[in-house]
């Protein structure tokens, strides 16, 4: 049983790759690495930080929930040989797995940043994401209207602040309209699980099968197509790695030499 699910992994990890998906995953970690540079200078009190760049920072968490969506749908179409059931062990496992990162991060903040810390960021969000998102998977394209109706559902719970809000409905999107003073990172259900549902709908539209349904033409052999690949294929490890590294030499070692 073992061997079998070390298989399931490397088929899994050799046969869904994309280079065009690394490459927005790779552009996507990128922007983000520079805009939370852009942050930590303002955090740290080097340079305030300019609000109307850091408005777009929406746009790169909106793209790694959508190639979520997309690769949840390859990576079940491409399940020669494996079970249903041993492909949702596996999914249900990954999401386990990032959201148990997620965790991390809540402690370490919790530790470091306890006037801020991070309860349902990112990483919880896009886990737990993978794992509502396994019983949709059948429902295809109709995942798009799906998906649009959480994002239109977070759009209005926003209307409709609670001061009171505990952890379950902070989870879903009920949340105090100061929320961003308690915390630094904070992805609910609602709108984002909606993200990561138009994405499982336009995987089913753009990759069906495990394939692409349009041509693509071969960029995997010029060096600044194969270097984003890289930073895409890696993006988590990235995520986890750059803001302790940032924040490590803006708020300790460059402070010695000022």
């Amino acid at each position: 049983m073992v061997v079998k699910k070390e298989k399931l992994l490397r088929y899994i990890h050799r046969t869904t790759r994309f280079v065009e998906l690394d490459l927005l995953r790779g552009m996507a970690i990128l922007i983000m690495v520079f805009l939370h540079v852009l942050w930590d200078l303002d955090y740290f009190g080097f340079m305030p930080l300019n609000k109307g760049i850091y408005q777009f920072q929406v746009v790169i968490p909106t793209l790694f929930f959508i190639l979520m969506g997309i690769c949840l749908v390859i990576t079940t179409n491409k399940k020669q040989g494996f079970s249903n059931k041993e492909l949702r062990t596996h999914l249900i496992s990954r999401g386990l797995w990032i959201f148990g990162l997620g965790m991390i991060i809540t402690i370490v903040t919790l530790l470091f940043m306890s006037d801020r810390p991070i309860f349902f960021g990112v990483l919880h969000c896009l886990g737990l994401s993978i794992i509502l998102s396994i019983p949709l998977l059948r429902l295809k394209t109709y995942n798009i209207a799906i998906g649009f109706a959480i994002i239109l559902g977070g759009f209005i719970m926003g209307f409709y602040p609670a001061q009171d809000a505990n952890l379950i409905s902070l989870i879903i999107g009920i949340h105090p309209a100061d929320i961003g003073h308690f915390t630094i990172d904070y992805f609910p259900l609602f709108p984002w699980f909606g993200a990561s549902l138009i994405g499982v709908g336009l995987g089913n539209l753009l990759y069906k099968d495990g394939k692409r349904q349009f041509r693509f033409p071969d960029i995997s052999r010029y060096k600044p197509v194969a270097l984003f690949s890289w930073l895409g294929k890696h993006s988590l490890t990235i995520y986890l790695i750059h803001q302790p590294i940032i924040a490590g030499i803006l708020g300790y070692i460059v402070p010695k030499f000022l």
